[in-house]
């Protein structure tokens, strides 16, 4: 929530110039359709899919904003989106036709997008940031941005995929609302100083490109244990709301081989029924502390 930022202007509008010079990726950003406001970056990537005509591919186009009115979260939810020096953006992903059982792969485009976020985040501020399964972005135990990823088909019917990306780098700190403002940071105030949002932008877009490719042409296995290693989620305690079990505790053990949390149960264990394993494909997982 951009606490170290002394100057909190809502106007800080992307300098798209300067972000097309700097890209260095082959497809990612190279169509970009930029727009200081909109509902969400998301909505608007679907509705340009629906209205493709013709044999031109849409991948990589890059949907980008400085505010969004309607932001789109998981799980039904909404992502405050102040106009006040944040990234918002969608990047459609339509994958080469022959690509390595790209079907299968579809379950992992969520972790390894937050895992090439994750290693920008690294490496363009210097703060420790990590992956709560499966696509929330941490500094701590407080969120500084979150991932949704939607399935589609473009008008001739490709099979498409929308990234959109959500993070808090320079707001204010009051311009959150109460209820997050506990459970949520900024890049700004976690580093004490306002960061460049395209020099974030081009290496998020060039690492996210790699880690597509990457996942469409050789499969999952090889980004597996990098995931691991920045998943914040594992070995802790965590308490899920899963539909057939309610609401479950456990410890999160491992990630499996489609991407889903592998959680040891504790909260309903007996001498007559041990700690059993659990696999979470999608729920809302809370890290417990202590």
């Amino acid at each position: 929530m951009g606490g170290a930022a002394n100057d909190p202007s809502p106007v800080d509008r992307l300098n798209i110039d300067r972000l097309r010079a700097s890209l260095q990726t082959q497809a990612f950003g190279r169509s970009l359709r930029y727009a200081p406001s909109t509902s969400s970056t998301n909505a608007d990537a679907l509705a340009y899919l629906q209205q493709l005509t013709g044999p031109a591919t849409p991948h990589g186009t890059l949907i980008l904003a400085d505010c969004q009115t309607a932001g789109r979260g998981r799980r039904g939810r909404t992502w405050h989106s102040p106009a006040q020096g944040n990234i918002y953006l969608s990047v459609i992903v339509v994958p080469e036709p022959g690509s390595t059982r790209t079907g299968p792969w579809l379950s992992w485009i969520p972790l390894f997008s937050a895992l090439a976020v994750a290693d920008c985040l690294v490496i363009c501020t210097g703060l420790a940031v990590s992956v709560k399964w499966p696509n929330d972005l941490l500094i701590g135990d407080k969120k500084i941005g979150g991932i949704l990823c939607e399935q589609t088909t473009t008008a001739d019917r490709t099979p498409a995929i929308v990234i959109g990306i959500g993070l808090n780098v320079n707001a204010a700190p009051d311009s959150f609302p109460e209820e997050l403002r506990a459970g949520a940071t900024t890049l700004a105030t976690e580093a004490g100083r306002r960061l460049d949002r395209v020099t974030i932008l081009a290496d998020l877009l060039l690492r996210l490109e790699q880690r597509m490719d990457r996942l469409f042409h050789d499969g999952p296995s090889g980004m597996v244990d990098e995931f691991t290693r920045r998943c914040s989620t594992l070995g802790k305690t965590v308490r899920v709301a899963v539909e057939e079990n309610g609401i479950v505790q456990g410890i999160a053990e491992s990630i499996g081989p489609d991407g889903c949390l592998c959680l040891r149960v504790t909260s309903d264990a007996s001498p007559a029924s041990p700690h059993r394993l659990l696999e979470i494909r999608s729920a809302e997982v809370i890290h417990l502390r202590g």
